[in-house]
C-alpha cells in the first residue's frame, strides 16, 4: 500500500501540515516513490506513524519520540502496553472523579457548601498532585491524615460559610471574628500539612490556581485573599515591639493592601529554591526586588520603618507563614546580594 500524504491525512485524522511537519524534522519520510517522482508513504511508514501516534497519546515530545523510535530495543508491544497503562490510569481517575461529582451534586441540591473532607482528597480527585507536591511531601501528608483520624467537615465547612457571610456583609479584615475565622482556618492547614511551612504555601497556589479544586472546597480566590489580609492585620501586634505608635498606625494602614501578593511571591521563591537556583540569578534577584518593592510599600515608603519590619520578620518566625528555615535563608542570601549590587551601582554614579 502506498499513499500520497493528503490520502494518509485523510485516512489518519492528521492535516497536511502535521505530515509535512514530521518530514521536516526527520521524524516520518516517506520513503517510496511514484513513476513520476511524487513522494508516497509505504506501509513501513504507515507503521511508523502509528508508532507515533500512540507516543503521542503518552505526552512525549516529538524529540522524545524519535529516540525511542529508533531505539531498535523499544518493541511495538512495549509501545501498546504504555498506552494501555495510561488509558487505564485515566480510567481510574476520571471514575473517582465522576463519584466525587455526584457527591457535590446531591451537596448542591441540598443548598449545602461543598467541602470534601481534607483538602489532600480534594487535590487527589480534581488535579494532578505532581504538578505541586512531590512523592515524599504526598506520602507524608497521606501519613499525617492516617494520625490525624476524622477529620470534622463539618466545622471546616462552617469556617468557610461564617468566612463568606463576613464578605457579604463588607466586614473589614481587621475585624475581631475575621481575623479569629482566618487563623482557625490556618491552624487547620498547618495540622493537615503537619506543620510543613513549604507544603502550607503549595497548598496556597494550588488552591488558587485550579478552580476544579475551588468547587469541591469553596475556598475561591476572594475567599483566601480575604483570608490572607485577615491574617496579616492579625499578625500586627508581633511588630509593636519594633515600632512607635505612629509606625503601628502606617502599619495598620498599609498592611492590608497589597497582602494578597505576598502569597504568590512567596511560592515562587520557593520553587527557585527547591530548584537550586543561585540566589544571584537574574531571576531569582528580580523576585528579590518584587519582595523589597512589597516591603517598602508596607512601610508606607519609609525606609526606616522597613528596616524594623525586615528586623521583625528576621526575629518572629510567626511572620514568617509559609517561609520554613531553608526559604528563610535563601531570602536572606538573595536579598543581600541584591543590596550589594545596589550599591555597587550608587558608587559607580
Amino acid at each position: 500500500m502506498k499513499l500520497k500524504i493528503g490520502e494518509l491525512a485523510k485516512r489518519t485524522g492528521l492535516t497536511v501540515r502535521a505530515l509535512h511537519h514530521y518530514d521536516k524534522i526527520g521524524l516520518l519520510c516517506p520513503t517510496a516513490r511514484a513513476d513520476n517522482t511524487y513522494r508516497l508513504y509505504g506501509d513501513d511508514d504507515v507503521l511508523r506513524l502509528y508508532r507515533i501516534q500512540a507516543l503521542r497519546r503518552l505526552q512525549l515530545s516529538l524529540e522524545e519520540i524519535r529516540a525511542i523510535l529508533d531505539d531498535q530495543s523499544v518493541s511495538m508491544g512495549d509501545i501498546v502496553r504504555q498506552q494501555i497503562s495510561l488509558m487505564e490510569k485515566q480510567a481510574r481517575e476520571a471514575l473517582a472523579l465522576r463519584d466525587h461529582l455526584l457527591h457535590l451534586s446531591a451537596h448542591l441540591d441540598g443548598a449545602q457548601l461543598p467541602v470534601v473532607d481534607d483538602w489532600l482528597t480534594a487535590l487527589e480527585m480534581t488535579v494532578h498532585s505532581e504538578k505541586y507536591f512531590t512523592a515524599a511531601e504526598l506520602a507524608a501528608l497521606r501519613r499525617q491524615r492516617a494520625s490525624m483520624g476524622t477529620i470534622d467537615t463539618a466545622d471546616k465547612s462552617a469556617l468557610i460559610h461564617a468566612l463568606h457571610e463576613l464578605m457579604e456583609k463588607q466586614v473589614s479584615p481587621q475585624d475581631a471574628l475575621a481575623q479569629s475565622l482566618s487563623q482557625r482556618w490556618l491552624r487547620c492547614m498547618q495540622d493537615e500539612s503537619g506543620g510543613d511551612a513549604a507544603i502550607l504555601i503549595k497548598f496556597y497556589q494550588m488552591q488558587s490556581e485550579e478552580k476544579a479544586l475551588q468547587l469541591f472546597s469553596g475556598l475561591d480566590q476572594h475567599t483566601l485573599d480575604y483570608m490572607v489580609r485577615a491574617l496579616a492585620c492579625a499578625t500586627l501586634p508581633l511588630y509593636a515591639a519594633y515600632c512607635d505608635v505612629v509606625e503601628m498606625e502606617i502599619l495598620r494602614q498599609h498592611s492590608v493592601t497589597d497582602a494578597a501578593a505576598w502569597p504568590a511571591l512567596i511560592a515562587t521563591l520557593q520553587l527557585e529554591c527547591a530548584a537550586g537556583t543561585r540566589t544571584n540569578h537574574p531571576k531569582v534577584q528580580e523576585l528579590a526586588k518584587a519582595w523589597q518593592s512589597l516591603s517598602l510599600k508596607k512601610a508606607g515608603n519609609s525606609i526606616s520603618l522597613q528596616k524594623k519590619i525586615q528586623q521583625a520578620f528576621a526575629e518572629q518566625p510567626a511572620l514568617r507563614m509559609g517561609i520554613d528555615q531553608r526559604l528563610f535563608n535563601y531570602l536572606q542570601s538573595a536579598l543581600q546580594n541584591l543590596s550589594s549590587h545596589q550599591t555597587k551601582l550608587a558608587m559607580a554614579r
